[in-house]
């Protein structure tokens, strides 16, 4: 099976844009929503004690772009290199 390098352009582009977004997503805005009130970090207000509708939105936010991270990431290993063999001596590997 060949490979041509816009295939392979693309799965790294879904590759790290699917990483990106997860990292993004998933730690950094539904994890940041909860740690924001156990930190005490006064960025929008002080109602620390209260989960509000600003921590819902950024946590639902979060799921949602973890969710669309880990789907690129799915998309970006379905093919590319991976599956490529080396054809130089018409056997592949030999055992």
């Amino acid at each position: 099976m060949t490979t041509s390098e816009s295939r392979l352009r693309r799965d790294c582009v879904l590759f790290y844009a699917g990483l990106v977004l997860l990292l993004v997503g998933l730690p950094g805005l539904a994890l940041g929503s909860l740690f924001h009130d156990i930190f005490r970090v006064e960025l929008v207000g002080s109602a620390f004690d209260a989960w509000g509708w600003i921590n819902q939105l950024f946590a639902y936010l979060g799921v949602f772009v973890g969710v669309v991270g880990i789907a690129l990431l799915a998309l970006s290993l379905r093919g590319g290199i991976a599956d490529a063999v080396t054809e130089s001596d018409g056997q592949g590997e030999a055992g």
